[in-house]
């Protein structure tokens, strides 16, 4: 059953959503509420419910929500130009791409800036990145960054676009099993612009929604994407979607996210699950605590079946003798030479030991923090909700 302050914080959300007044818990501590929507990245949704709920917060907590959310509208506007103008240049130069997540959930809110964004994510064939280039650079944004998945662009006082070589990075291998690069998904829409069918795009958005959940927590938004693309796609072929989740072994998790969503936008009841689930989103910030993410990552690394032994001594292992991928982002050569793989691991060892000897202090308190007790907690909570990393490191 949620408590007081989770009940204020989904009825204030309930309320910007559908714009009628909601019924505000009088003893709602609304400190604590500035914070949530600052954790959460909600803060607009937040105001609209107080305004819409005839809600009546310290004055302070009003200004500051108020200054927060007009702040929100205007980087909004700057967010939805900035998207729009480049799925415009790519359509005029001939560039194949499939706008993804919040770039598509924007236009589904009743007000879009109630769902910022951090970024904008699409997808993009990387043999033609050389031909993107150039119309990044005329736009006016700089290459910032290279993922495993993505290539990073930034533009100051604009929007951090994220173009993706692929949906699912390829580390988390059963999620990538069942994905690839993706473009198998991809309906021409318009041009050069693709799209997934609605049901494909709720599976990807789940998908992304359990990765998130695993590898540290989702926040409170999360649950509002979902709850709005339900609403905004009411005929989805349901039959279809729960095949394929079943491929990706997201079935039971769908099921006991679904409650949750029951209880929290059509007041249906709690069970053990879904007070779980809730609870555990409402301690995490957008994508969990440093803490969450960093157990999670231990988990990962010692592969789901093993104990938190074994866990223990893979991420000691790995502080040693990184694999050759981690190597690579340090020392690039090694991409077309492998074979020195075993150079490069003493010359890490001298470089930490001579000028990064902070470093090893740093993980020390992570192993700390991702003992093995907590590494083995988080993995039967995992379990307990109905997700798993069902792969290998």
């Amino acid at each position: 059953m949620m408590d007081s302050f989770q009940s204020g914080i989904i009825s204030l959300v309930k309320s910007a959503l559908s714009g009628e007044k909601e019924q505000i818990p009088a003893d709602l501590n609304w400190q604590a509420v500035k914070e949530c929507a600052k954790n959460h990245q909600i803060y607009a949704m937040i105001y609209y419910g107080v305004v819409n709920s005839g809600a009546e917060p310290p004055k302070d907590v009003r200004d500051y929500l108020e200054t927060v959310a007009f702040k929100s509208l205007a980087l909004d506007r700057n967010q939805v130009f900035a998207a729009g103008e480049i799925l415009k240049a790519f359509s005029e130069n001939g560039i194949d791409h499939m706008p993804l997540k919040g770039t598509i959930l924007k236009s589904m809110y009743p007000k879009s800036e109630f769902r910022t964004m951090s970024d904008a994510d699409i997808l993009i064939k990387p043999e033609q990145y050389d031909a993107i280039v150039p119309i990044m650079r005329k736009l006016g944004y700089e290459k910032t960054g290279e993922s495993n998945h993505e290539y990073i662009w930034s533009k100051d006082g604009f929007l951090t676009i994220e173009l993706h070589k692929r949906l699912i990075p390829s580390y988390n291998k059963d999620y990538y099993a069942y994905y690839g690069d993706g473009w198998q998904l991809a309906k021409v829409k318009e041009g050069t612009r693709y799209s997934m069918t609605d049901e494909d795009h709720f599976i990807y958005l789940f998908t992304h929604f359990s990765k998130h959940y695993r590898d540290g927590g989702i926040g409170i938004r999360h649950f509002v994407d979902l709850h709005i693309y339900l609403a905004a796609k009411p005929d989805l072929n349901f039959d279809y979607i729960e095949k394929e989740l079943q491929k990706l072994q997201l079935g039971t998790f769908y099921q006991n996210v679904f409650r949750t969503m029951q209880t929290w936008f059509e007041g249906a009841p709690g069970d053990e699950q879904t007070d779980f689930i809730t609870a555990r989103t409402f301690a995490n910030a957008s994508y969990g605590t440093f803490d969450t993410r960093l157990i999670a990552a231990a988990v990962k690394k010692g592969k789901s079946s093993t104990s938190g032994k074994r866990a223990r001594f893979k991420r000691i292992w790995r502080l040693f003798f990184p694999t050759h991928e981690e190597l690579c982002n340090s020392f690039p050569c090694l991409t077309r030479f492998p074979f020195l793989i075993p150079l490069f691991w003493v010359v890490r060892w001298f470089r930490v030991l001579l000028f990064r000897r902070q470093n090893i202090k740093i993980r020390k308190n992570e192993m700390k923090v991702a003992s093995v007790e907590r590494t083995d907690t988080y993995q039967q909570e995992l379990h307990f909700v109905g997700l798993d990393f069902n792969f290998k490191e």
